[in-house]
């Protein structure tokens, strides 16, 4: 089972490369900045975008300023298709490119 982004709710389309706003990252929930690990019970699905949003903040903030975001209309266009293909293990060393 694909996770849902645990920030905003919505579906994650694992089939995006990075850099696509929506493609998936794994987000830590006590940032690591803030004194969080890297474990699993610490950890969420989520699009890149709203990884971004959130940063150093707490879960909760950036549910709220994602949620804002989207309804005033200030979240990226959602990716029509993948023409990028399959993730590579040597893309997540090359930054996606």
């Amino acid at each position: 089972m694909q996770a849902d982004c645990y920030i905003c709710f919505r579906p994650i389309d694992y089939t995006l490369r990075s850099p696509d706003p929506y493609s998936f990252v794994i987000d830590e929930t006590i940032p690591l900045a803030r004194g969080g690990t890297l474990t699993h019970d610490n950890s969420g699905a989520a699009h890149r975008w709203c990884n971004a949003v959130k940063g150093t903040h707490s879960l909760a903030w950036a549910r709220e300023q994602v949620a804002r975001l989207i309804s005033q209309g200030k979240a990226p266009q959602r990716a029509t298709s993948n023409a990028a293909g399959s993730i590579r293990c040597s893309d997540w060393f090359r930054g996606g490119e």
